[in-house]
């Protein structure tokens, strides 16, 4: 064979070894990129909060004025537990024996009379105890449908009304065989039995308007409006939390028969440092669970306490908490919050000096959108703040969007779907 031909049979099998090459290195290529492709994970924008919580032990801060008896005797009380009473209001009375005989009822009475005089109807005894007896079959009605639904809640209230109604239907019917009497001779006696009530000290009434409360713990003046600014941490460390109840029916002179809470207003202390104080929000309603119930605090103040440990006060908002019997509790405090769209923190990236991430269009080529408005992140994710006004505009990161997971070798327009 000649020397011309062997060279051209090399250069044929080098071109077919070339050829061979090429298309390995071209399948090669595309089964790199549809693996790449089929590796490469992404998640869809969707709405979502962020919020960062701090547990921590706080106390309860209120005006609590106490209701303490003028004499040795036996206790009456006119009010449940948690009723709000009015300021002067007459809450307790306490007497030698264990009389039945009350003045407020009396008074009751006559002023339900003397409205009945003025708007020219005539008061009738048979028809108020009508009125009472009907009454009464509600309650007993009410209470019937709670034992049964076991709602035990306000069985309590409900019998210490049922027992009030009775008192006052016994003393309706006392009215029943009394001569009538005139319009003045009701005002003189009115006059008499407010005379006795404000003068007597067997009737005990209260300072100021509030909520009454029949539990204490030895704390009510360290945990006080006058005192807020000068707790310590270390107070509200060493605070037990054990509340008593008050309910004895015999005292003496001077003895504490309950309290008078000013339900307008509570607040809340606890221990902060630096990091928790920079972190709060100010001026909106910060969530804080305790019990599993679930109210509005708002960030009052912060001072550094005698020890140099800093103090933080919180202004609470609640129907359904019960301030009046907790002292101490364990609680969670979300300080900071954001509501938007929710990207995970996987997805975002710095590119040329810019935060954004990889946005994948319908044909599955990625294309990068910068993010400038980050609300708020955690560990997992990031807020986003979110406008309908942005579907508009094609270069801002609108709402289920669809964006590339761990975009590290990601290209703007690469195919990656």
């Amino acid at each position: 064979m000649s020397n011309k031909k062997k060279k051209k049979i090399k250069l044929n099998f080098m071109l077919l070894i070339l050829a061979v090459l090429s298309f390995i290195l071209y399948y090669a290529y595309n089964f790199y990129e549809k693996l790449s492709i089929s590796v490469i994970q992404t998640a869809v924008i969707d709405l979502g909060e962020i919020k960062k919580t701090i547990n921590k032990d706080v106390v309860i801060i209120k005006k609590s004025i106490p209701i303490k008896s003028k004499r040795n005797g036996l206790l009456t009380k006119f009010y449940n537990q948690g009723d709000r009473v009015s300021k002067n209001a007459v809450v307790f009375k306490v007497q030698d024996t264990n009389s039945s005989e009350n003045d407020v009822s009396k008074l009751e009475r006559i002023n339900f009379q003397i409205d009945q005089m003025q708007n020219n109807s005539s008061y009738s005894p048979e028809l108020q105890s009508m009125q009472v007896d009907s009454e009464i079959n509600y309650i007993y009605l009410d209470i019937q449908k709670r034992i049964n639904n076991n709602d035990l809640s306000y069985l309590a209230k409900l019998k210490s009304e049922l027992s009030a109604m009775n008192e006052k239907k016994k003393s309706i019917s006392g009215d029943a065989g009394a001569p009538k009497v005139t319009l003045q001779e009701l005002y003189n006696q009115k006059a008499a039995i407010e005379k006795k009530i404000s003068t007597d000290n067997t009737y005990v009434h209260s300072e100021i308007a509030g909520d009454l409360s029949y539990y204490a713990d030895s704390y009510e003046d360290l945990f006080s409006f006058e005192n807020m600014k000068k707790i310590k941490v270390s107070d509200i460390e060493k605070v037990s939390g054990n509340v008593k109840k008050i309910d004895s029916t015999t005292v003496k002179n001077g003895d504490i028969l309950g309290y008078i809470v000013d339900n307008h207003n509570y607040y809340i202390a606890t221990s902060v440092d630096k990091m928790d104080v920079e972190a709060i929000k100010r001026d909106v309603p910060l969530d804080i669970s305790i019990d599993d119930i679930t109210f509005n605090i708002y960030f009052y103040d912060f001072y550094k306490d005698a020890d140099g440990k800093f103090v933080g006060l919180f202004k609470a908002e609640s129907e359904d908490f019960d301030f009046l019997k907790i002292r101490k509790a364990n609680a969670d405090i979300v300080y900071n919050s954001a509501k938007g769209m929710l990207i995970p923190n996987s997805a975002i990236v710095d590119v040329e000096g810019k935060r954004g991430v990889y946005v994948v269009d319908e044909v599955g080529i990625a294309s990068f959108k910068a993010i400038n408005d980050i609300l708020l992140s955690d560990d997992s994710n990031s807020i986003v703040s979110f406008s309908y006004d942005d579907f508009m505009d094609k270069s801002k990161l609108k709402l289920y969007d669809e964006v590339v997971l761990s975009p590290k070798n990601i290209k703007n327009g690469q195919k990656v779907k």
